[in-house]
């Protein structure tokens, strides 16, 4: 709900207007002096609309307005006065007042006036969220055309001044936790080693590794909110992501270093495949240019095998076995077969340039509002060596702002909290830190609100009522990639979700669509392996292939989205316990 926050000395009129507001649906805080007021906002308590007294005995609301103005611009301020003066309304407008209301009003013209506080407020709001995507990539874009400046100058002759280029670029690209600054050094050096095989000379080889480093350059051109999006891709979102190629390229075309040149040529193609379902062109096998193919292999062989936000690096031989899958499909065959001729060489480069990763405890957050519950729960978790309960939040705000302080691992969270529902809480989290998992906690049969928690980016459910060391294993399972549902009825709440039809999952393998209907069931890899009999690695393997082609991050999303666009049909009996 909408939080207000009224400003007012005169406590009959704040309690009349709360009750207008309440009654309206929105949240209302009300305090009646400006020190009182300025006190709340710097304890943090930032409401979202504040209706403020112009006049409070030898006080005026236009001071306060100042503040918020510059300190909470995200705050709509409606201006109330028993005073009807055109010249104090036009200086609270050009201070930044959302509206301006004259003391007696009616409870109409008190909620237009808030609607449209609000609806500005949020128009204003994506203006600056649109200022400040083009702020940040024209300084990437500076950034990038720094490094040209470098390669276009021939400043870039010997190795160290190369390692400076990786290292400007890690800054210039960097957009997402998992494109590094290693990233880039292990899958450039891929290329090279790739390309050395085909019978490139040294210097060739060396302009290879400088132009694959430069294959995601175009991501500077993407928005943030779509490049950083937890969650999957709308259709829309998608095509927009497919855009970096081009941009890649028509930042890089045109350079008279045969360098750039290439960059601009693997920039354009490196997300081309080998059958031609690729894009942006929809090139296939020989027509796809052999620098971008070389690319292509690298960069996903790295994206594999490298830790993400949304789950933990396959290991080597199956990163490998996913290659050799797609063999044919996304990668030129021979091409396959010369990675794997030279995989000790992989090998050795990938342990050379190791992500900077200090392996810890599994840092938990416990979010619940039940004092004995929550301390139940810290006391499990914390006799357990491998589990470390970093916080314990009550309330929604609580919640946000410890993720924040704590970046848990993975965060238990009830699904009713007492200031709105764990539902919202973790669409904020999974924005701010998609990389920390969520575990919702169930304690009531609300099918509207389980639906709701099912497409808030969650990994999985979990009853209140079940065992404690039932929820010690839920978080090793969600920290772990797993699902760690059980809940009662999911098949029922996956008929609830509604249809979509964005295309997702076309490219879908009938062995693919199989092991997602056994994800839907509740099986881990490990049955699913014993199901289909086959090796725990292949079943890995699909369930990344599975990921990777819906745009999802957790299984759970994958059985969501799976159902939602009719790939498979709901589960007829509900997960194990």
């Amino acid at each position: 709900m909408t939080s207000v926050l009224v400003v007012d000395d005169d406590e009959t009129f704040r309690a009349g207007l709360g009750r207008m507001l309440t009654r309206a649906g929105y949240t209302v805080d009300g305090v009646g002096s400006l020190p009182a007021a300025k006190e709340l906002l710097e304890s943090g308590a930032v409401p979202e609309l504040m209706f403020l007294d112009i006049r409070m005995g030898s006080q005026s609301g236009l001071e306060l307005l100042e503040v918020v103005t510059a300190d909470h611009p995200d705050v709509a301020v409606v201006m109330t006065t028993a005073v009807d003066d055109p010249e104090v309304a036009r200086t609270a407008f050009d201070i930044g007042a959302y509206g301006y209301l004259i003391k007696p009003f009616t409870s109409n013209e008190l909620l237009i006036a808030a609607t449209g506080a609000l609806r500005r407020r949020e128009l204003e709001m994506a203006t600056r969220g649109r200022s400040r995507d083009i702020e940040h990539g024209l300084a990437r874009l500076r950034s990038v055309r720094g490094v040209l400046s470098l390669i276009e100058d021939g400043s870039l002759d010997d190795d160290r001044s190369g390692e400076s280029l990786l290292d400007r670029l890690s800054r210039a690209i960097a957009l997402r936790d998992e494109e590094t600054g290693r990233h880039l050094e292990r899958m450039s050096r891929y290329s090279a080693a790739l390309a050395e095989q085909l019978g490139y000379g040294p210097r060739d080889c060396e302009e290879v590794r400088l132009a694959a480093a430069l294959h995601d350059v175009g991501k500077i051109g993407i928005p943030d909110a779509i490049l950083q999006k937890p969650g999957p891709l709308t259709p829309e979102e998608y095509t927009v992501m497919q855009r970096h190629a081009v941009i890649g390229y028509q930042l890089l075309t045109g350079s008279s270093s045969p360098t750039v040149a290439l960059a601009a040529t693997i920039a354009l193609g490196h997300h081309e495949r080998w059958d031609g379902s690729g894009y942006p062109s929809g090139l296939a096998a020989h027509d796809i240019p052999e620098a971008a193919r070389i690319t292509a292999i690298a960069d996903v062989f790295d994206a594999l095998s490298s830790h993400r936000i949304y789950r933990a690096a396959l290991a080597f031989d199956e990163a490998v076995s996913f290659l050799v899958e797609q063999r044919g499909r996304y990668f030129q065959p021979e091409l396959v077969d010369v990675f794997l001729s030279i995989r000790d060489e992989i090998a050795q480069i990938r342990e050379s340039f190791p992500d900077e990763h200090n392996p810890v405890r599994i840092r938990v957050l416990v979010v619940d509002d039940h004092e004995i519950f929550a301390h139940s729960l810290v006391r499990a978790l914390g006799s357990h060596p491998d589990l470390r309960v970093v916080g314990v939040a009550g309330t929604v705000k609580e919640s946000i702002e410890a993720a924040l302080g704590y970046e848990p691992d993975v965060v238990l969270m009830d699904l009713e909290l007492p200031d709105g529902d764990g539902a919202a809480a973790t669409r904020a989290m999974k924005a701010l830190l998609p990389a920390t998992k969520v575990v919702m906690l169930t304690g009531r049969s609300d099918r509207q609100a389980a639906v709701k928690a099912l497409t808030s980016g969650c990994s999985g459910f979990v009853p209140k009522t079940d065992p404690l060391d039932r929820l010690v294993t839920a978080v090793r399972a969600a920290h772990a990639g797993e699902d760690p549902s059980n809940a009662n009825d999911l098949s029922g709440l996956l008929s609830a979700l509604g249809t979509t039809s964005r295309g997702l999952g076309s490219d879908l393998r009938p062995r693919e669509i199989e092991v997602l209907g056994l994800m839907a069931n509740g099986n881990t890899n490990r049955v699913i392996a014993g199901q289909l009999n086959v090796s725990l690695n292949t079943v890995r393997n699909h369930v990344q292939s599975i990921l990777y082609k819906l745009h999802v991050h957790s299984k759970l999303e994958a059985v969501a989205v799976a159902t939602r666009e009719g790939i498979i049909a709901p589960p007829q009996r509900s997960l194990r316990n």
